[in-house]
This record gives C-alpha cells, structure tokens and sequence, in this order.
C-alpha cells in the first residue's frame, strides 16, 4: 500500500504527463505530414497510444484520488492511537484525583464543621460577660475575646476554595478540544 505522499507525489507525476499529451497538436503533425509526404499513419498510431495513455493515466488518478483518503487515516492510525492512549491514561489520572478530591473534600467538611464549632465564642462571651457583671468591670477591661483573627481566616479558606472551584468548574464541563467529539473519518 503506497502512503500519501506517495500518492501524491504520483498523481503530480500522472498530472504532467497527462498535460504533456495534451500540448501535442496531431492535427498541427497530420497536416504538416501532408504537406512534407510524412507517414500519417505513424502520426496517427502514436495518437492512438497517446489517447490509450491519457486514459490509463485518467484511470490511474481517479482510482489513487478515491484512495488517497483511506491512505490518509491509515498513516495517521499510529498518531491518533497514541492520542487516544494519552487520553485513557489522563482519564484515569482523573479519576484517581477526583477520588483524592471527594475524599478531601470530606476531610475539608469535618475540618470546616469543627472550625465553625470552635470559632463560635458566643458561650465564652456571654461567661466572660457574667464575671464582668461580678466584678464591677467593662468586657473589655478584663480581657479581649475578639473573634477577628478566627473571622480573617475563615475569609482567606473561603476566598481560596472560591478560587480552586472557578478554576476547576469551566474545565469539567467544556467538550473544547475533547477528542471524543472529534469526527476522525473527517480528518483527512
């Protein structure tokens, strides 16, 4: 089976030579040959071959131009496997990450529900508050339970979590470039 560029290569061949047949004027030769006492039938013998020629070289080309496509898939199959072996394996890779993810993602609730519980201070205020009642002092005097920097965390983890589902939500649901919506047969 020839590959595509040999039969490219041929049909440019089959293309000049059916050219070069073409640019022969017989008739221009008949009448010269008349005139001269030439052999006309030598001139119309070669017409004859060269008419069989353009034929065969017709023929040719139509049947290596219907071929040319299926020689074209056929030399790309090698690529395209190695692609769609590439693609099985990130498919796994992903899999395998999107079960690191689910299994963090539970990891993340239990740490994120013991974070709430912990940074709620309401109880330790309202007892901070009953003993400065007790003594006869302000809240603040007697110490700070200011639950900013616990507020200023919780800010960061959520503004970075935000970030990781922007960037990982347009890649999941976008078929771009995807090649199981790549029509292959019209590749070539």
């Amino acid at each position: 089976m020839k590959s595509p560029a040999q039969i490219e290569q041929r049909l440019a061949e089959i293309e000049a030579e059916r050219d070069a047949l073409a640019a022969i004027d017989f008739d221009a030769e008949m009448r010269q040959a008349t005139i001269d006492g030439g052999d006309l039938d030598a001139i119309e013998q070669r017409q004859a071959d060269a008419e069989r020629k353009e034929r065969r070289l017709r023929i040719e080309a139509e049947a290596l131009s219907d071929h040319l496509p299926e020689a074209r898939r056929t030399a790309a199959k090698p690529r395209i496997d190695a692609i769609t072996k590439r693609l099985s394996e990130r498919r796994e890779q992903a899999s395998k990450a999107a079960d690191k993810a689910q299994k963090a993602l539970a990891s993340l609730k239990q740490a994120m529900g013991e974070f709430s519980s912990l940074s709620n201070t309401s109880d330790l205020r309202s007892e901070m508050g009953a003993i400065a009642q007790e003594i006869d002092a302000s809240l603040d005097s007697i110490g700070s339970l200011s639950h900013a920097p616990l507020s200023a965390e919780l800010n960061a983890l959520q503004s970075q979590l935000g970030q990781w589902v922007q960037i990982v939500t347009p890649r999941g649901g976008h078929r771009y470039g995807d090649p199981a919506s790549i029509d292959v047969s019209k590749a070539a």
